[in-house]
């Protein structure tokens, strides 16, 4: 059912957490609070655990229970977690279990940089988040550990869903982000290169086509409640 409204809307966790990141090491999980912006309800500049990112690739080990998300990886500088930069293209994932990138790169003018690496999970239930303090490193990738494969279940392919903020289609920034290329069964992933785009955040459009607040309040003319 459409509902309009012109009030003032606060900041909501639309969804129910349905995912989580396994590698590198979360800043915080809340299993109520996944659906608020940025880091699933946790201060993006926790830096309690902070995991080297090699620019030149670190892995993202993932679990979720929905049948199917997909996936935006994006990361920001510690002083300006207001910017994302896209690190991968999107990734739509079939089937609930473990999926994992083994290798996504990061920018490679971020060395020695501290930073945020954001997940959004885009579910059939709304938007999900989840973050990992980094500092950006030189040097060779990360290995990816034995256990960094997708599920017997799983299915990943990249996708051209686009993370929709202000109502606005995510802009490209030029240059060029090399990107973990998932399998389509379960297994490893390859890379290729793509281009970098930055977002801002606010509110973003859901897979349903609703307009999700991210974060502050926000005017939503049009709310598809669900």
């Amino acid at each position: 059912m459409l509902f309009k409204s012109t009030f003032l809307l606060p900041l909501l966790p639309f969804a129910t957490a349905h995912f989580l990141l396994n590698s590198p090491q979360t800043i915080g999980f809340s299993d109520d609070e996944e659906g608020v912006y940025p880091c699933g309800s946790f201060d993006a500049t926790n830096r309690k655990t902070v995991t080297d990112f090699p620019i030149a690739g670190i892995p993202i080990s993932l679990t979720s229970t929905h049948p199917e998300d997909t996936w935006f990886f994006r990361a920001a500088l510690l002083n300006d977690t207001e910017n994302w930069v896209d690190l991968s293209p999107a990734i739509a994932q079939m089937g609930t279990g473990d999926f994992c990138s083994p290798s996504v790169k990061g920018p490679a003018a971020w060395e020695g940089e501290d930073g945020v690496l954001q997940i959004v999970a885009s579910a059939p239930d709304g938007y999900l988040f989840q973050c990992a303090a980094v500092k950006f490193v030189g040097g060779a990738a990360a290995t990816a550990p034995g256990n960094c494969k997708n599920g017997s279940r799983v299915t990943a392919s990249f996708t051209d869903e686009m993370l929709v903020l202000n109502a606005k289609v995510t802009s490209t920034s030029g240059g060029s982000q090399p990107t973990g290329t998932p399998t389509m069964t379960g297994g490893s992933t390859t890379t290729q290169s793509s281009p970098a785009t930055t977002t801002s955040p606010n509110a973003a459009m859901r897979r349903d086509g609703a307009l999700a607040v991210l974060g502050g309040a926000l005017g939503v003319a049009g709310l598809l409640l669900i």
